[in-house]
């Protein structure tokens, strides 16, 4: 029995501007019947090549001319597809894109000055953590919507963030982990439906019909999580004990030696030290640029 977790975004513009990763787990060869009938119901007239809520909710793209009422019905028959394929499990996983950047953005180097490194670890290490307690033992494949940039910062640290999960939940997480276009991956269109809609539910959207299928497509088992603002404090703090070493890696140059430098250190063998995993960040990011200056000093 193999597995796959599936997560999209939906970043709000509103108040504390939250992000939210929702992710869908389920058998691969549950998978594959889902997307034969995914794909028949985007075919079913009128027809649309893909779906993206953010499309469907301003009538433009894929639904440029459509009426709110051949958009509704289209959605429904795409939520019946997710109903009938339900995953035993659904996930969101949220945090505030302002309290972020207050905290953490301004002290950050630029390839984590954005929150996507901090909630894929986050949506990764709550998925293990529930599937451990649920005595799953099957490791789980996670596929994300790509996002340009944010696959090799991500890969960059993150073999080394697992390193602080226990053992049963490192276990349950095939790596590495991938990326995918939602255009052509029609479980990832699954999860942008459901990240769409737990984000505008989560905003006191009181529409009748989006808060009934925000519960529709949701599974029984349906976790929810929050990267606290404690830890993004922590981080920021943490990030700015280095300031002098990562105000020079803000221009994309810099930034990418540096990934260059870490991938060879990981190649040879290179592991963070004990700690938690801002620490552990930062002293990869020490190492790494120590190691960075080292040669370009040479």
């Amino acid at each position: 029995m193999d597995l796959s977790a599936y997560f999209d975004d939906s970043a709000s513009d509103t108040g504390e501007r939250n992000l939210v990763f929702a992710g869908l787990v389920n058998r691969d060869d549950a998978w594959e019947k889902f997307s034969v009938e995914w794909s028949a119901a985007l075919a079913k007239t009128p027809s649309i090549g893909h779906l993206k809520m953010v499309e469907a909710n301003g009538l433009r793209g894929q639904f440029a001319g459509w009426t709110r009422d051949l958009r509704d019905q289209k959605l429904e028959d795409l939520a019946e597809v997710l109903d009938r394929f339900r995953a035993p499990w659904t996930f969101d996983i949220s945090i505030s894109r302002a309290e972020y950047e207050i905290h953490v953005a301004p002290a950050s180097p630029r390839g984590l000055s954005t929150p996507y490194f901090a909630i894929t670890f986050a949506a990764i290490s709550a998925v293990a953590r529930f599937l451990a307690s649920e005595g799953v033992v099957t490791p789980v494949r996670f596929v994300f919507d790509e996002q340009k940039g944010v696959d090799t910062n991500v890969a960059l640290f993150f073999d080394y963030m697992i390193e602080n999960l226990d053992s049963s939940d490192r276990e349950l997480i095939k790596m590495p982990i991938g990326y995918g276009n939602d255009m052509r991956n029609l479980p990832l269109q699954a999860a942008d439906m459901l990240a769409w809609h737990i984000r505008r539910q989560r905003e006191g959207n009181e529409d009748p019909t989006i808060m009934r299928r925000a519960q529709s497509i949701r599974s029984d088992t349906h976790i929810e999580a929050r990267v606290p603002s404690e830890m993004l404090v922590r981080w920021g703090a943490a990030f700015s004990q280095m300031l002098p070493i990562l105000q020079t890696l803000k221009t994309k140059g810099e930034w990418q030696r540096l990934q260059t430098v870490v991938a060879q250190a990981k190649r040879e063998g290179f592991k963070p030290p004990h700690g938690d995993n801002a620490e552990n960040t930062l002293a990869n990011i020490r190492e790494a640029w120590d190691q960075f200056r080292a040669k370009t000093q040479r």
